[in-house]
């Protein structure tokens, strides 16, 4: 099945998939940055699985309307649940859809791992699954700095992350979209992040104590790099994932 495609209330464009079966269960998938939004492969894995399945745009970032960065993106994870409550339409073809959610789930890889994070802050959100999250903005020891990420979104992405300084300064200050300022907030039941030894792009270590902080689900891969949610289709990483989504809280 292609996917489809809708734009909701709040100018998010996302494409997804409906379950193969009759299901309660939503997926959000959130990417990272900078990245290309082709999941195609995840999407129909996880539909098959009998979720419901959708692959966001940030607000002011590829098909999305708005500015990058104008508000803290775990906002529009919450716009879409919000709009999930609504019938919304398939852009190709019309047809209208409406989801019964009543467990909602947020994965994300990298700047989609805090994003994820965030937005376990809602009540709204069941579980998330956090893949090498940055922690901690302020924190560029041995990693790629946000001088450097700016510039190669700037150069290499184009009108693909529509920001300005000012907004991006927001990440720099570190009293925006940070999960290290909320430690205290969270819910450890919600969380699994998952992190490799040898990520030479999000620090280990820092994400490693953030998870023992917050009491979490924490799962450390000796190899894999800065890990992609492409992972998830990998059984046994499947299996880990699904045990812990379907464990009641």
């Amino acid at each position: 099945m292609h996917l489809l495609r809708t734009q909701f209330q709040n100018g998010i464009v996302a494409e997804f998939l409906p379950p193969k079966k009759e299901s309660h269960d939503v997926i959000i998938l959130c990417d990272g940055l900078p990245t290309l939004p082709a999941k195609k492969k995840l999407i129909r894995f996880l539909s098959k699985k009998n979720f419901w399945v959708f692959h966001i745009r940030y607000t002011g970032t590829w098909e999305s309307d708005g500015e990058f960065l104008s508000h803290s993106p775990e906002e529009d994870i919450w716009g879409v649940i919000e709009s999930l409550t609504k019938p919304f339409a398939s852009i190709w073809d019309g047809v209208e859809y409406k989801v019964e959610a009543r467990r909602i789930f947020v994965i994300g890889s990298s700047f989609g791992g805090t994003a994820a994070l965030m937005s376990s802050l809602s009540e709204k959100v069941y579980k998330i699954v956090a893949l090498c999250p940055p922690i901690d903005w302020t924190y560029q020891e041995d990693t790629e700095s946000l001088d450097y990420l700016k510039n190669i979104i700037r150069q290499g992405y184009g009108g693909g992350y529509r920001f300005s300084d000012e907004n991006w300064k927001k990440l720099e200050s570190g009293t925006f979209f940070n999960p290290v300022n909320h430690t205290k907030e969270f819910d450890p039941q919600k969380i699994l992040i998952m992190h490799a030894q040898d990520d030479e792009v999000v620090s280990y270590e820092p994400v490693k104590k953030f998870a023992h902080d917050i009491g979490c689900v924490f799962i450390s891969r000796k190899k894999g790099g800065h890990i992609s949610t492409s992972l998830l289709t990998k059984w046994l990483v499947w299996r880990n994932v699904k045990n812990f989504l379907n464990k009641d809280l």
